[in-house]
């Protein structure tokens, strides 16, 4: 029975006695764990040769210790093997005592726990790979608290998402941790009432608790409920960060609030860009025509005063269409490196003219040396619109316009401004007029909103100059306090460490040379130009120019017909002037045309709107010029007067 026993055990037991003949004994299944053939095992050390090397230093060890002091010890050890698996054995060993208590040999067992290893194993890297992810997902926080809702759990995420550090958090009770007051006693009771039914009926919501700091910290919390062997109850907590999406609700809510609004901004563009190309025909005709009268006129004659004033208008409505083409974003910025106490100075002398009577304007403060890279007109319009601003919420009696430069230093805690900290240039305009409340302050640069009645206000200076300023990489504010006036802060970039310098004109106004050089002699006026422009009224126009500098000139109103026309006067044309927007062709495909058949002929385009694109196609084409439209008037002649060799008489 007992050889029966020893068969079907899962123990190799075996026995030593003391002394170098001292008898061994040991099982079949000895042999059987430590793969050893039968009677190959004469003496307890053979059993260590098939142990792994690294551990037979450790089993010899703790058996001079059993004989030498009589001490029982337990190992696992790896056994010895030739192919890539691992096996594994636990040693269990205690000495034998004769009557007079001294050792006199010891008997022990081995057991194959390989499976009990590889469990272990399994079970460590289940484990592991669950804290990796449990503390590897930073927008999942889990915490685990006991019965007592102290927590006994707190991960990497819920460091970041509630501010407290591991070491802060374990330990301590739930409600002192993250619960808002108003919600403790509602925690408390309900943990009491999971312990008792065993179930977290509380189904997953969103919650706002709170951070370390205070501040809110909006999540979607889940629960569950372990039990230990034991039959002690955990509650885990699972709580996801809903920040982002709070914050991206709240702006898509004020987003839409001014959806409507940025419609109306976005139609006002397109109406801009869409009506510049007519009215810069218009005005070029307007400005053009009041030059050739007043030469006719002389200056002597009493209509020169009215003609003066008519030219002055035209320049002011030239001045619209250039806002009107920044506000529909389709005119780029000519950036440059500015020194910002000159433009503010030199503002402020054209300003100084226009002031209505009692209204004063005072400059406060002008740092030096501060530098930005901004467009001067668009500075100038900024200064315009707030002194205008300023002057319009002023008292019938009058007031006192403030203006300053100054470097001003911005910390960290102005969210609202959208900038990094830092050192800015800092721009103000204050006044001592009506002042404006806090709902007024909040729709201020709100296109298309205004204070103002009917017909006096459109609502678009405020918004141009956001616009402009925040395309610049600034920002604006407002201090305002009814009764006591106003004041609007402009932050620029400072440019630090850069020197001025003239900067290279715009490509707009740049002159592109065709590969072939036009014309290499001077030519004598009286040559025939080609004029090419579907508005009869600048087609008149610039005949009237042109014919008063004596040139030829042939009138087109679209590109077939010019094209037509060179082909009967053949190489009598000196240069052809094109409009770029016409109906049927633009002056791109016109220009296109005429250098493949002439390709040393001068041709030059205007346009309302000369973009980088324009400029670079019209380069690549040959065009040997581009003009601004409304400019029409003082850079025709001079631009033909260049390509043809002429010197204007």
């Amino acid at each position: 029975m007992l050889q029966i026993a020893a068969r079907f055990s899962e123990l190799g037991a075996w026995l030593q006695e003391s002394g170098p003949a001292g008898l061994f004994h040991a099982s079949p299944k000895v042999h059987e764990i430590l793969g050893a053939e039968p009677g190959e095992l004469k003496v307890l050390r053979d059993c260590w040769t098939f142990l792994h090397a690294d551990d037979r230093a450790q089993a010899e060890q703790a058996q001079a210790l059993c004989e030498s002091q009589a001490r029982a010890y337990s190992l696992e050890l790896r056994l010895a093997r030739a192919d890539a698996t691992e096996r594994w054995v636990r040693l269990q060993v205690s000495p034998l005592l004769d009557a007079a208590g001294q050792p006199r040999g010891s008997e022990g067992a081995f057991r194959d726990i390989s499976a009990v290893k590889i469990t272990e194993a399994v079970l460590q890297e289940s484990e592991m790979r669950f804290r990796s992810l449990i503390e590897g997902v930073d927008k999942v926080s889990v915490q685990g608290y006991d019965s007592q809702r102290r927590v006994i759990f707190w991960n990497k995420a819920s460091e970041n998402l509630y501010g407290y550090s591991t070491a802060e958090a374990i330990g301590r009770q739930l409600e002192d941790l993250i619960i808002p007051p108003a919600m403790r006693e509602l925690v408390i009771q309900g943990t009491r009432q999971w312990l008792e039914s065993g179930v977290v009926s509380v189904p997953s919501e969103e919650l706002v608790l709170r951070h370390k700091n205070g501040s809110d910290v909006p999540v979607f919390s889940s629960h569950a409920m372990q039990r230990s062997r034991s039959g002690e109850a955990f509650l885990y907590c699972v709580d996801v960060d809903l920040s982002e999406r709070v914050q991206a609700e709240a702006t898509r809510a004020k987003l839409e609030s001014q959806l409507r609004e940025a419609q109306k901004l976005e139609a006002m563009g397109t109406m801009a860009g869409g009506i510049a190309h007519d009215f810069n025909n218009v005005l070029g005709a307007i400005l053009a025509n009041i030059s050739l009268a007043s030469e006719l006129l002389g200056e002597e004659h009493p209509a020169m005063r009215h003609m003066r004033l008519i030219s002055r208008g035209g320049e002011r409505a030239r001045s619209m269409v250039r806002k009107m083409l920044a506000f529909s974003r389709r005119q780029p910025h000519s950036l440059e490196l500015l020194e910002l106490g000159g433009q503010v100075a030199e503002g402020l002398a054209l300003l100084r003219a226009s002031l209505p009577k009692g209204v004063g304007l005072q400059l406060d403060v002008l740092d030096g040396d501060l530098r930005v890279q901004a467009d001067a007109s668009e500075l100038q319009q900024v200064l315009l619109n707030l002194c205008s601003n300023a002057w319009q919420a002023l008292p019938a009696k009058g007031g006192h316009i403030h203006v300053g430069l100054r470097r001003a230093q911005l910390p960290a805690d102005r969210p609202e401004l959208e900038m990094p900290a830092g050192a800015y240039a800092e721009l103000f305009v204050r006044d001592d007029g009506c002042g404006i409340d806090a709902l007024t302050q909040a729709r201020i640069f709100e296109p298309f909103f205004t204070t103002k009645p009917i017909d006096q206000g459109t609502g678009l200076g405020l918004a141009v100059v956001h616009g402009i300023v925040r395309s610049h990489h600034g920002a604006i504010a407002i201090d305002s306090v009814v009764g006591k006036g106003s004041c609007f802060y402009v932050y620029l970039p400072i440019a630090e460490g850069q020197a001025l310098a003239a900067l290279p004109p715009e490509p707009a106004a740049a002159q592109a040379k065709s590969p072939e050089a036009p014309r290499a002699k001077p030519a004598p006026q009286g040559q025939r130009l080609i004029y090419v422009d579907d508005d009869e009224v600048m087609r008149l126009t610039v005949e009237g120019l042109l014919l008063r500098a004596g040139y030829r000139v042939g009138l087109c109103s679209g590109a077939e017909e010019a094209l037509a026309l060179l082909v009967a006067t053949g190489q009598d044309v000196a240069a052809l002037i094109s409009d770029y927007h016409m109906p049927d062709r633009d002056g791109l495909s016109l220009a296109n045309a005429v250098l493949q058949q002439y390709p040393g002929l001068p041709v030059l385009l205007s346009s309302g709107y000369i973009s980088e694109q324009l400029h670079e196609q019209a380069l690549s084409l040959g065009v040997s010029c581009l003009i601004k439209k409304e400019n029409l008037l003082e850079e025709l002649l001079p631009s033909i007067h260049a390509l043809l060799g002429e010197t204007p008489g």
